[in-house]
């Protein structure tokens, strides 16, 4: 796979993992009604309970996990494509 399609594989997974994290979180708030329980919001996590807390990890966990490896197998496609032209 050559250096183009890496570094654009590696951009867009950074920006599919962003826009992942704001859908979960916006996501969140909407069917909870309270902020998510992230390390970036200390005061929403000691606050939560651990139930709370565990399922916005998993489903965090879950979404990152699809969201990486659409993109890995998305910049792989890239990388055959442009070997092949």
């Amino acid at each position: 796979m050559n250096f183009i399609a890496k570094t654009i594989g590696t951009l867009a997974s950074l920006l599919a993992g962003l826009l992942g994290a704001k859908l979960v979180s916006s996501l969140w708030r909407k069917t909870t009604g309270e902020e998510p329980p992230t390390p970036a919001n200390p005061e929403a996590q000691q606050r939560a309970k651990i139930g709370k807390v565990l399922a916005f990890a998993v489903i965090s966990g879950a979404s990152a996990s699809v969201i990486q490896a659409v993109t890995k197998r998305w910049t792989k496609k890239i990388g055959q494509s442009s070997t092949h032209s």
